[in-house]
């Protein structure tokens, strides 16, 4: 009994409904102006209208999201060409840099190469000794290019050491700092004479120098030109300290090199008769 009126109470709403929109038609089509959306196209939009609102923002946002997306996408690729360039552009800085000192470095050896006697080599530094006691250095020039034994080597700012071996290719070079390495020098200012001495470990030190002779703080050192290894006049180093014992007949002082003996990179080697 209950279903049957439920049953009739629906068919009642869904009639009352249909009439109702059949009048609303009606009007609609009777309204002088058609284009008037008329009450029933007005509930109609005011419920469709916050759902085409909200599904316009939705695919806005869509498309904004994927525009970041395809943004983001070409931003990395672009990042990844403009970190390789910058990359190329660092090593090419790095090469030309490198060039322009080596350029600079050799400009002074052909500027030293003028004022040495006899015929010079250029000569690069291509191994080092890295014993602590014995300091020598490789180079790549050999007895087929003219190099022989105690042959001097200098470097654009003094004096390096000399040559103690020689193969086809290659010499080895004994430092001045080497501890078997002395060389005869003059105070450039006062003219006395000394010997240059290798102390290992990179020191120099001016032996056998009368204590009367006149050396100061400062004073350069330049080769004597006894001995028959060195030319007279190169720069050996420059007078750091005096040391003077008591009761001794002799004074000391410690030389710094005027050479970089530790950061060579090209040398000459003087050949031929001295």
């Amino acid at each position: 009994m209950t279903d049957l009126i439920l049953a009739r109470r629906r068919m009642v709403v869904f009639l009352a409904l249909c009439v109702l929109l059949l009048g609303l038609l009606t009007t609609q089509a009777r309204s002088p102006d058609r284009r008037l959306a008329g009450p029933l196209g007005t509930a109609i939009l005011a419920v469709l209208a916050p759902v085409q609102t909200g599904m316009a923002v939705a695919a806005q946002s869509a498309a904004d999201a994927w525009s970041r997306y395809l943004a983001i996408g070409r931003l990395r690729v672009e990042n990844v060409r403009l970190r390789a360039e910058v990359e190329e552009l660092s090593r090419q800085v790095g090469s030309l840099r490198e060039e322009a000192l080596a350029t600079r470095r050799l400009e002074r050896l052909l500027a030293v190469r003028r004022s040495l006697p006899g015929r010079t080599l250029a000569a690069r530094v291509v191994a080092r000794d890295s014993a602590r006691w014995f300091s020598t250095i490789l180079i790549d020039r050999g007895t087929r290019d003219g190099v022989r034994r105690n042959d001097p080597v200098v470097s654009a700012d003094g004096v390096v050491g000399r040559v103690i071996e020689a193969t086809a290719t290659s010499a080895r070079v004994l430092l001045i700092s080497d501890s078997r390495s002395a060389v005869g020098v003059l105070i450039q200012r006062s003219r006395y004479a000394g010997v240059i001495e290798g102390k290992g470990g990179g020191t120099v030190q001016l032996n056998y120098l009368s204590r009367a002779a006149d050396v100061q703080d400062g004073d350069v050192l330049v080769t004597s030109g006894l001995g028959g290894v060195f030319p007279k006049g190169l720069v050996v180093g420059t007078v750091m300290h005096i040391v003077r014992e008591e009761g001794a007949l002799v004074q000391t002082a410690v030389v710094q090199p005027a050479a970089p003996l530790d950061r060579l990179e090209e040398v000459l080697v003087i050949v031929g008769p001295r």
